[in-house]
């Protein structure tokens, strides 16, 4: 698996295959286990550029190794299960622990509480529009965030490559050009105070590190619902869901699909005040 999210799911299973050889891009989710890396030479951008700069070391692939294990998931495997149910099938055993390694500290500091806010982006490679939440819907709960935290907007934009879509969401500091490392983004998800996004990798990323997250669905529900991007074993005690009243469980990335919430806004702040302010 390419995806920075789908990385962070099948660690829970890599990590109880000692001596693997894994074929990356995002080596360090793994840096800590006893796992060999071999370079994934992909074209896609993000993962691209991360497989370039990294510091962990790869290696060849073995030349004539005892087993090869193909991890993918797609539309007739999410008809089944979840997307941590299609890689229990796949490598043959079930996730053990839901974690990440800890990446030090915070790459920013402010003089309050920090929280992350996902924009909601478009990228060319991999277009999904259906998936984004209606953009105004981050945009409010940003303005909310700002009565009482340090707001951080995250993205990796790029011309003609990714862009935003509808109305940014206010931030007290914009990094939307990648200038955070991947072990970067992730200590600042490890120690905000809470994320808030759409359906990605910032969901597991705070679920694994148990901060509070808050999860603005837009459509595509056949590979984006609860069900589907979590799983029973993972303790979900703090993360939150603003489900579109008409939720559309398509599984095409460019339909046109309801994404209207009512009373959005008293949602998320009772979700802000019960689990993050209390």
């Amino acid at each position: 698996m390419y995806g920075l999210g789908d990385s962070i799911y099948q660690r829970a299973f890599v990590r109880q295959y000692p001596g693997a050889f894994l074929r990356t891009p995002w080596p360090e989710l793994y840096s800590d286990l006893d796992v060999r890396f071999v370079r994934s030479n992909t074209s896609l951008r993000t993962q691209r550029k991360n497989e370039e700069r990294t510091g962990v070391t790869y290696v060849r692939e073995p030349a004539r190794p005892s087993e090869v294990l193909t991890i993918f998931y797609g539309a007739e495997e999410l008809k089944k299960g979840s997307i941590v149910d299609a890689m229990t099938w796949q490598f043959g055993k079930a996730a053990s622990v839901f974690d990440l390694p800890s990446y030090g500290e915070s790459p920013v500091t402010a003089d309050k509480p920090i929280a992350v806010i996902r924009p909601a982006t478009v990228r060319k490679e991999w277009a999904n529009p259906a998936r984004n939440p209606d953009p105004k819907y981050l945009a409010a709960a940003a303005r909310e965030l700002r009565k009482h935290f340090y707001v951080v907007s995250l993205a990796d934009l790029e011309e003609d490559e990714e862009w935003l879509v509808g109305e940014q969401p206010e931030a007290d500091l914009q990094l939307h050009q990648g200038e955070l490392s991947v072990t970067e983004m992730l200590a600042l998800v490890e120690h905000a105070a809470v994320v808030v996004s759409g359906v990605g990798w910032a969901l597991p990323a705070a679920i694994c590190y148990q901060t509070p997250v808050f999860i603005v669905q837009g459509g595509c529900g056949a590979h984006n619902a609860p069900h589907i991007v979590t799983d029973p074993d993972m303790d979900l005690s703090c993360v939150g869901w603003a489900q579109p009243d008409d939720y559309c469980m398509c599984a095409s990335m460019d339909h046109d699909c309801s994404k209207h919430i009512s009373g959005f806004n008293d949602k998320f702040k009772g979700w802000l005040h019960d689990i993050v302010l209390k």
